[in-house]
């Protein structure tokens, strides 16, 4: 049996439809299963401190950015920064100089990968990719507490070498 263009498309499409719910569909259940559900969606950040020996230091200076966004299917991305960062005197990325290197450097950390949750109350990041290199391939455990549309995330080993760091998040509108 020979099928038309049309006929194939048809077929292609219903079978594209299926791969895409039954892929989804577990994700998402299992997701709500572990406890994520109240932790799924898009953050801002409002602060993040590190705390060591009783001394609390600005992580990324004063009035931080970033977002963490945390999918039903089990995917992170997150992004952290100081308010405002260099701009490059070159205007090419690859040209900048040794201080405006360091100052992105130390000024900014973008990790992405997978998520697990166990409850509702400790997430495990697994680092698929990062700027901070030793974390690819890592799994990177933080305890949260969400309350409405806020998160609290505490990080005893802070890509800083040391102490732990507090951050506070809000859902995103």
């Amino acid at each position: 049996m020979k099928w038309s263009v049309k006929e194939t498309a048809s077929v292609l499409s219903v079978f594209a439809v299926l791969v895409v719910g039954t892929l989804s569909g577990p994700s998402q259940v299992y997701a709500e299963e572990k406890g994520a559900g109240s932790a799924q969606g898009s953050w801002t950040l409002v602060s993040i401190y590190n705390e060591q020996d009783g001394k609390k230091t600005d992580v990324f200076g004063p009035n931080p950015r970033g977002s963490l966004i945390l999918t039903p299917g089990g995917s992170f991305s997150y992004v952290l920064m100081r308010a405002s960062l260099p701009k490059f005197a070159s205007n090419a990325r690859l040209k900048g100089t040794a201080e405006e290197n360091q100052a992105v450097v130390e000024g900014a950390l973008a990790y992405f990968g997978r998520y697990s949750m166990v409850g509702n109350k400790e997430i495990t990041l697994h680092v698929e990719g990062s700027t901070f290199p030793n974390w690819d391939g890592q799994d990177q455990r933080r305890l949260i507490t969400v309350n409405g549309d806020e998160m609290k995330m505490v990080n005893s080993t802070p890509s800083i070498g040391g102490g732990t760091n507090h951050i506070i998040l809000k859902r995103a509108k």
